[in-house]
């Protein structure tokens, strides 16, 4: 089978998407599918002759082809020059396809319904991962998108619910797949102690962690005000973020009286991460319930990832994190309250066993939550629909 993966974001990009949707495509391979990924020719002036598959820690098992596409977001980002960039992007999609040989030997998988408008004009077949989508005053082009795939994976069963309910897509036309996780990368058994001392970080605190995006819909600035709640042997650390929201979050922290229970570590290498999961004593993914985009429309890596690493974890109790994160396996708290993370905090410092005792029900479920499981359910998914 040749798998087709297009996307309209910058590749490689310091954007949470594009190495998910590099490793969704890594998957593919690995299971014999022969695999392309395009991807528009944009400018990332930061990132210029930089190796998509070396920074984003990705085995170069496929190929990654660049579209032509009328790109003037780097020079003044705004709605005007993204709809420039998205359109010119689908049309230089739409002639690649039309002159490609044996187009029809080949599926089409998208992460975004836009991408694909043109596409279906050809009648070649079309997939969907949707994670998000976008509403607006044209949602008639939502409902044309969504009825002319021929199927749709749905990163949770809350949007899988959604697409059902306000778009009447049938229900077997949807493939409900959670993200996945690298089990070998993440599932380590170094010790607390041992991880520490690699990355060089304090002994005599407890350590709660947060590891991915600085963006509020990621609920970062809840977590970050529960540092007024903590003992003065409890540190929160940051890790990750683009330079952007790193700086807004160093601002905010100055802002605070440069709270030492607060750390802002900034982006480290991806390979790094798991000995940074292994050396917290806490696990922290803070998801907002304001906004789709962290309470049904999220279903986290990095959750799966923490729960691969066997620490305990303190989550939001919103649809998307208990799509995979069951009552004995974590500490769901209400979402949107500092208070209420301490609160856990507080549970798991006193009651260390109980804390284990979930931490290795989450470790064990992360094992059935492989890129590799993942990957065949929806080449099995594709088949049965092509």
């Amino acid at each position: 089978m040749k798998i087709i993966l297009i996307t309209h974001w910058r590749i490689p990009s310091e954007k949470t998407m594009a190495p998910y949707m590099l490793r969704v495509a890594e998957a593919f391979a690995k299971q014999g599918a022969q695999v392309e990924f395009w991807a528009p020719r944009r400018t990332e002036p930061l990132l210029a002759g930089v190796d998509p598959f070396e920074y984003h820690g990705i085995d170069p098992v496929f190929t990654i082809k660049k579209l032509p596409t009328f790109d003037l977001m780097g020079l003044h980002a705004g709605p005007l020059s993204f709809y420039l960039m998205l359109g010119s992007f689908t049309v230089s999609l739409f002639f690649r396809v039309l002159f490609m040989r044996k187009r029809k030997d080949a599926v089409f998988y998208f992460f975004d319904l836009r991408d694909a408008w043109l596409l279906h004009l050809l009648g070649v077949p079309c997939f969907s991962e949707i994670h998000m989508y976008y509403r607006s005053g044209l949602d008639a082009l939502n409902q044309w998108g969504f009825a002319r795939m021929r199927g749709i994976i749905a990163a949770t069963k809350a949007l899988r619910e959604e697409i059902v309910r306000d778009y009447r897509v049938p229900t077997e036309q949807i493939l409900h797949a959670p993200c996945a996780v690298n089990f070998e990368r993440f599932g380590i058994t170094t010790s607390r102690k041992e991880a520490r001392v690699q990355l060089q970080l304090p002994h005599d605190v407890h350590i709660i962690l947060y590891v991915g995006h600085l963006f509020p819909v990621k609920g970062v600035d809840v977590l970050f005000e529960a540092h007024a709640f903590l003992r003065p042997n409890e540190v929160i650390y940051f890790v990750g973020g683009t330079d952007d929201d790193i700086a807004r979050f160093k601002k905010k922290w100055q802002e605070s009286g440069s709270p030492a229970s607060v750390v802002i570590v900034g982006r480290r290498p991806h390979q790094e991460i798991p000995l940074w999961l292994r050396a917290a004593d806490i696990l922290s993914i803070p998801n907002t319930a304001k906004e789709p985009a962290g309470s049904i429309e999220s279903s986290p890596s990095k959750l799966i990832e923490y729960m691969a690493s066997g620490r305990p974890i303190v989550a939001s109790d919103v649809p998307g994190i208990r799509d995979v994160l069951e009552e004995d396996m974590g500490y769901c708290v209400e979402p949107d309250s500092a208070s209420a993370i301490a609160d856990a905090v507080e549970q798991i410092i006193l009651h260390p066993e109980e804390a284990t005792k979930r931490a290795v029900r989450a470790q064990e479920a992360a094992r059935s939550l492989s890129w590799t499981a993942r990957a065949r359910s929806i080449t099995a998914f594709i088949q049965e629909k092509v």
